[in-house]
């Protein structure tokens, strides 16, 4: 009696891994925009020296769920934020306003080479319509074209 029990408890926790192995699905294309669940999956990648996104028009109060992933030789950080305005944006400020502008910022110890890191985000209705970016600015990074631009419309 106790191994029949036993079979079919582990016959029930297989079959509750499959069906949970399932419902989180196979592997997407990387650079393919997909519904994951009730979010937008974007991949964006960062390599030496360069961001590529799947997705540059996003709608605020959207959920996207964000594939982060470092193809570099180096780390990286990813952030949100507004494109530069003036000397202090450009680099030649300190990094404490830079991060205050960002709407969102994943730290550079976050991604060495080859990691791949995930959120989820929602652009807020108070972001800036129109124009913002995704960029890097880790060292020089940003003034050697780690920078894409972005679109943020309001429903």
């Amino acid at each position: 009696m106790k191994v029949r029990n036993t079979l079919l408890l582990a016959g029930a926790l297989l079959a509750l891994l499959l069906v949970a192995l399932a419902a989180c699905g196979g592997a997407s294309s990387v650079g393919v925009s997909r519904e994951s669940g009730n979010a937008t999956t974007v991949t964006v990648r960062l390599s030496d020296f360069a961001i590529e996104a799947s997705q540059a028009t996003f709608t605020s109060g959207t959920r996207y769920h964000f594939l982060v992933i470092n193809t570099g030789q180096t780390n990286h950080e990813f952030m949100i934020v507004p494109p530069p305005s003036g000397d202090r944006d450009m680099g030649h400020g300190d990094m404490g306003h830079r991060d205050s502008m960002a709407l969102y910022r994943m730290d550079q110890s976050a991604l060495p080479p080859g990691a791949t890191k995930a959120f989820d985000f929602t652009f807020p209705s108070a972001a800036p319509t129109g124009t913002l970016e995704f960029a890097c600015h880790v060292g020089s990074h940003y003034q050697l074209g780690m920078k894409a631009p972005i679109v943020v419309n309001h429903p």
